[in-house]
């Protein structure tokens, strides 16, 4: 009786205790990827931040090494949030002067389109701004004042020719168009003009097929694309080296004779 009592004592039951903090981790892990596809589209700030949680915590960072760029990081966060700001800030306007017709703003690769139609900006066949949008420009541009990367203004035709004496084609009218609005970002926004640049695209890059009214109109734009900093190069810029004209050697004989 005594010998089975102290067998009994003897032969403790459960898991070893590795076995126990191998579980705890399993279980965190499961919960870690069960959040990540959680989301609907994956923020590459936000997974790199979690990622360098996790790493840290197994233990797989060398103690020289760190997973997160914070330069670049900030850097990244600092635009994806001045993008956002933009675009809420765009968006209200838009909808207080009841103008979603007429301007639309869409979120790139690059950052933000701003598309405003010609007919709201100019009258047909000429690039002087209407004196009744001058009010709705002067808010849309205080937004765009505050952007900190570069910007770049478009202007677009349709597909009906012009040929007066101050637009020979619809090159000439949309790049015309296009340095009117740069001038009031920099007259009236404050915008630094080494942020900006205009370009005249004529009726080459339409939105829709010129084959009505309705879609040529809708051809008929302005478009401000506010783009974030280009990261910069780690590579140092290559200086300039004009050619040098090689020297040939003349012989004498040939130099002082006398030209026939």
């Amino acid at each position: 009786m005594k010998a089975k009592k102290k067998k009994e004592e003897e032969g403790g039951g459960g898991a070893p205790g590795w076995m126990v903090t191998y579980g705890d981790m399993m279980s965190l892990l499961l919960t870690f990827f069960v959040m990540l596809l959680s989301y609907s589209s994956t923020d590459i700030v936000k997974f790199k931040q979690a990622m360098g949680s996790l790493r840290g915590a197994l233990g797989m960072l060398k103690s020289e090494q760190g997973v997160v760029n914070l330069p670049k990081l900030m850097i990244g966060t600092r635009a994806e949030q001045q993008v956002e700001t933009s675009s809420v800030r765009l968006r209200k306007l838009i909808k207080q002067e009841h103008l979603e017709e007429a301007i639309h703003v869409e979120r790139t690769d690059k950052g933000l389109l701003i598309r405003i139609s010609n007919m709201v900006l100019f009258d047909l066949g000429k690039a002087e701004i209407k004196p009744d949008v001058h009010s709705i420009l002067d808010k849309l541009v205080s937004i765009i004042a505050q952007w900190e990367g570069p910007i770049r203004v478009e202007g677009h035709t349709d597909d009906l020719p012009i040929h007066t004496a101050q637009f020979p084609s619809n090159w000439e009218l949309s790049t015309a168009r296009a340095v009117k609005v740069l001038r009031i970002l920099i007259e009236k926004g404050g915008v630094n003009p080494k942020n900006l640049s205009a370009v005249g695209y004529g009726e080459h890059h339409p939105i829709v097929p010129n084959i009505n009214a309705r879609n040529r109109s809708k051809n008929r734009r302005v478009e401000i694309h506010l783009e974030m900093d280009a990261e910069p190069s780690s590579a140092p810029p290559t200086p300039f080296q004009p050619d040098t004209p090689k020297k040939t050697s003349v012989p004498l004989e040939k130099a002082s004779a006398p030209i026939e």
